[in-house]
This record gives structure tokens, sequence and C-alpha cells, in this order.
């Protein structure tokens, strides 16, 4: 045994070391509780103690390294063996922590050279701070290492799991949501040399939540060439999935978007072409307007996609000035009920509304209300901002929706999706120039009792706070 402690202390870059055993592991009949490597039973007392003021190393964290006080080190006598001087170097004691699926099995306290660093230190080091979930199991596909990745994305701890059955644990689940059979194991795929690359899979948290997961397995075998672990890597791939449905959306949006208008367009000019057309002024002249409209609004889905892009790219330019909101709210307002006069808009500004630093095109663009009947456009000010609110009485939008409705090509999922023309772009858009005003915008609403919108600009000058004298 003490061949095997000292060859571990050696690998470990360790000059001198002791592995204390765990109570749950001593064997009385051993009557050893402890195997010393290259130390003095009587100085073994003053490691202890020196250990036991410091960090304790644990599961979640195995590895503890600290500097070996220069007193410590004359008191154990680490000799050099060429020179057989004491050695003048600062050394460090670590202390590594060893279970297995059964439990624990003890700690090795071991002496080293400052900045020395094993393989296995390289190792743990990957291990632990790896951006990707990592666990290892033993043949019989029990978890026995389970990385701070793997527990921040299954919300388990490592000592929660360590034993347990890998697959119920995860429950993964394919593409569709099926649950996987054990004879589709990854790891198991592994363990009959099967090669498993980026398999992708749903993988259950502890709560129930589930994410979409890339699983790359393999397996470490024996000079036998027999399966003795299996590795299982997880990367989280939710976000990828998120983008690829955007892009699909995007194309099914623009496709949509890009039809209609171009359908009624080429009707119209189709009509207006034909040599047999017989057209009063009056039908003519509809016809005409309509074509107009369809072309704008082809420009308008245009030009939120060049808007977009830029935002993107982080080319939004802005010209910041000194604002004054109530005649900009007005006007929007007077331009909107001239287009549209069956939409009744209430005005609540209050008087001496304070002067914002804003770009003036761009408030405009943001102003633009919603598509119902009746709104309601209030403002009001505070120390540092002045919060601009649009509100309805529409449908209204769950909370659900509310956590996603300013990201892009997103749409609530009701009937005003159904009803109401669009890319999902708007809201963005907004978003992004307010942001880029070093404001901020939110939706508070309710399901069946209107949204309201509200956006904050920062003024000019900021309120003066009332003295107080004591």
């Amino acid at each position: 045994m003490t061949i095997l402690v000292g060859s571990a202390i050696r690998l470990l870059c360790g000059e001198a070391g002791v592995f204390v055993v765990s109570n749950e592991a001593f064997d009385p009949q051993s009557s050893a509780e402890y195997i010393l490597y290259q130390l003095d039973a009587l100085v073994l007392p003053a490691l202890l103690a020196s250990v036991q003021v410091g960090i304790q190393p644990n599961s979640a964290r195995p590895h503890v390294v600290s500097p070996l006080p220069a007193a410590l080190v004359s008191q154990i006598g680490i000799e050099d063996k060429e020179t057989g001087e004491e050695e003048a170097r600062d050394f460090e004691r670590c202390s590594l922590f060893l279970q297995d699926h059964i439990g624990i099995l003890g700690v090795i306290h071991y002496l080293r050279p400052a900045g020395a660093y094993s393989c296995f230190d390289r190792l743990a080091a990957i291990f632990q701070h790896s951006a990707e979930g990592i666990l290892t199991v033993d043949r019989a596909l029990r978890i026995i290492d389970f990385n701070p990745a793997m527990e921040r994305l299954t919300g388990w701890r490592e000592s929660e799991v360590l034993g347990r059955f890998y697959f119920e644990v995860l429950r993964p689940k394919d593409r569709q949501g099926n649950d996987l059979g054990l004879q589709d194991s990854p790891i198991l795929q592994a363990f009959a040399g099967q090669t498993v690359v980026n398999r992708e899979m749903i993988i259950s948290a502890r709560d129930g939540q589930r994410f979409d997961a890339s699983v790359t397995a393999s397996c470490v075998r024996s000079t036998r060439g027999e399966p003795m672990n299996g590795i299982l890597n997880i990367r989280d791939i939710t976000r990828e999935r998120e983008q690829e449905e955007q892009r699909s959306t995007f194309i099914s949006v623009i496709s949509h978007e890009l039809q209609t208008p171009i359908a009624i367009i080429k009707g119209y000019a189709s009509t207006l072409a034909r040599t047999d057309a017989m057209l009063d002024s009056e039908a003519l002249h509809s016809r005409l307007l309509a074509v107009e409209e369809e072309a704008d609004r082809l420009n308008k889905l245009v030009g939120n996609l060049l808007y977009a892009s830029r935002i993107q790219a982080g080319g939004l330019q802005m010209e910041i000035t000194p604002l004054e909101l109530p005649p900009l709210i007005e006007g929007v307002v007077r331009r909107l009920q001239a287009k549209s006069p069956d939409i009744s808009v209430t005005l609540d500004i209050p008087p001496n509304l304070p002067t914002v630093m804003a770009d003036r095109d761009r408030i405009e663009e943001v102003l633009q209300t919603p598509q119902r009947r009746v709104v309601t456009v209030a403002s009001r000010a505070t120390g540092d901002e002045v919060i601009v609110s649009v509100s309805d009485t529409g449908i209204g939008i769950s909370l659900r929706d509310q956590e996603e409705i300013f990201t892009r090509f997103r749409r609530i999922g009701n009937q005003l999706t159904r009803t109401t023309p669009g890319t999902g772009l708007g809201l963005y858009i907004c978003h992004a120039i307010v942001e880029a005003h070093g404001g901020h915008i939110w939706v508070e609403s309710a399901l069946h009792e209107g949204s309201t919108f509200s956006f904050s600009l920062p003024r000019v000058e900021k309120a003066r706070l009332p003295m107080v004298v004591f």
C-alpha cells in the first residue's frame, strides 16, 4: 500500500505526503489509519494540524492547494536528495479528496515545490472549468464524476448523483420528445465501439425543464480492450435551435409578407394593362391608389429589414439633441388620425414636461401607436428621465409572450397574429432605438385587458432635489 501511495504522490509532483484513510473506509484488521511517504511519524501531527486550519477538500472542491509555512518546511526537513541540504524553495501543501461510488476513501495530503503542476492538475482544471457538461460513468453506467458545468445545466449537485444510473438523472429524449431506451444509450454505443459525436437529444433538468443538447460519448478501455469507464460531453444548443427557428420564421414571414402586396400589385397592373379594360376615372383612381399603398407596404418592409440588419451590425446612427416631446407626440397623433380617422387617441401630457435628449426621427418611429381603435398616449417625468406610455384596450399579451416580444421576428401567438400583418420587427427596432438612447422599453399587459407599452428617455437636466436644513 505504501508503494501505491508513494506512486500516487510522485505522479502528483509531490515529494512527501500522507494518505489519511476515511473512517468509512478504515479496515480495523489493517490497524493503519494513515500511510506515510517520505515523512517521519513525529512531524505528522504538525502537518495535520496545519491542514485543519485551512480549507478542507470535499466532493465539491476535491483539490485544495495552500502555501506551506517556512517553519513547517524546516520542521518536516524536506531535503535535496542531490546536495543533502535543506531545500530553500517554497513548498505547497496539497490535499486531494478521494471517493468512489460506494463512499469516501480518504484524503492524500502531499507536499510539492511551489508552482509545480502535474498532468492531473491540468486535467482537473479542464474538468472543473470546462464550459461543456462532463460526466463519467463506470461499467454499470453509474455516475462517478459530474463537473460544475453539468451541475449548472441540470440543476443537480454532484453529491446528489454520484452512484446513480445516468439515464435516471438525465432522462434523455429524442428530438421528437420520445423517451430513449437503454439500447439508444450513447455510452453503451461507445462501449460497443460505435462513434457517437454531436448526437442531438433533449435532456431533462432536475426541475423538469428540458433543453436541447449535443452529446458526444467516448469510452476508456483497459489494456485488454475492455470498457472501463464512459465519458459523456454535453453541450447546450438551445440558443442554436432558437436561431434556426428564427431563420425559419424569417423565411416564412418574409415570404408571406412579400407575396401579398406583390400579388395585389400584379393583379391591378394586369387589369390596367388590358386593352379591353373600360374603367372610369373613379375605378382607375382606386386601383392606382391600391398599387401605391401596396408599394408603400413593400417599401416599409424592405426598410425594416435593412434597419434590423444595421442594428445587428452595430451601425445604428443617431443625431441626439435636446427635444421637446409634447409637440412631437401631438404631431404623430395628428398624422395618424388624418390617415385613419376611425382611430380614437386620448392624450395625457402634463404641462412643462422636461426636455429630453433624443433623435427626433427615431423617436417618431417608436411612437407609431399600436393598430387598435382606442389608444391613450401618456407621459410623466421622474428625477432622471421622462416616460412615455401607449395603452390600448386590446386582447392583451400573455406573460410568456411578454418575455420575448422585443426579439426579432417574434409575434404573439394569438388571434392578433393571424389578423394583423407584420414581420415581427417593429418592437425589436423600437427596443434597439430606445436602448441606444440610454433608455428602457417594457410592456405591462394582461390577457383580455389590453396592453401598455412604455419607454423612457434621459432628461436634459436632472430634477433638483429640495434642500433640507437640519
